[in-house]
């Protein structure tokens, strides 16, 4: 199964380009990480350590095939990229999280990251987010975790 499969499979709502995964894949191999198990791809990170903002990294998007959530296959991937980018200089890992996505909230809560609210809030669903954070309409919780 592929990314985009895995990424359609468990969010069928998700929209992203197709040529996102090329991208990481080819120019962010070194941070981005599949998990495979006799030859089936079980899910995926697509990370980067910042261009501009030393110290930092990022998580896109994490992904896990629905039929082998809550085996530790996303926490692994976490923590590859963690080991990875921390023996490159990184020490504070952000990335952002839909507001009533409450299981991905809790997740990244449990794996000690820590939402980062400046600027404008807003209550979506009862979760505080950053309003309009990724454009118009589209609010977040932006989390940061010092690694």
């Amino acid at each position: 199964m592929s990314c985009v499969n895995i990424t359609k499979m468990s969010w069928p709502q998700f929209k992203e380009r197709e040529s996102i995964y090329h991208i990481f894949c080819k120019h962010f191999s070194n941070t981005s990480f599949v998990a495979v198990r006799q030859g089936e791809v079980l899910g995926f990170l697509l990370g980067f350590i910042s261009q501009v903002k030393a110290g930092h990294g990022y998580i896109h998007l994490v992904a896990t095939d629905p039929k082998n959530q809550r085996q530790g296959i996303a926490t692994a991937l976490y923590e590859k990229f963690f080991r990875t980018t921390k023996k490159k200089g990184v020490r504070h890992v952000s990335l952002i999280v839909n507001p009533d996505n409450v299981a991905s909230l809790r997740f990244h809560e449990r794996l000690g990251f820590r939402p980062n609210l400046r600027g404008a809030l807003i209550a979506v669903a009862g979760v505080e987010a950053v309003k309009d954070y990724n454009g118009p309409g589209n609010h977040m919780v932006p989390f940061t975790k010092e690694i």
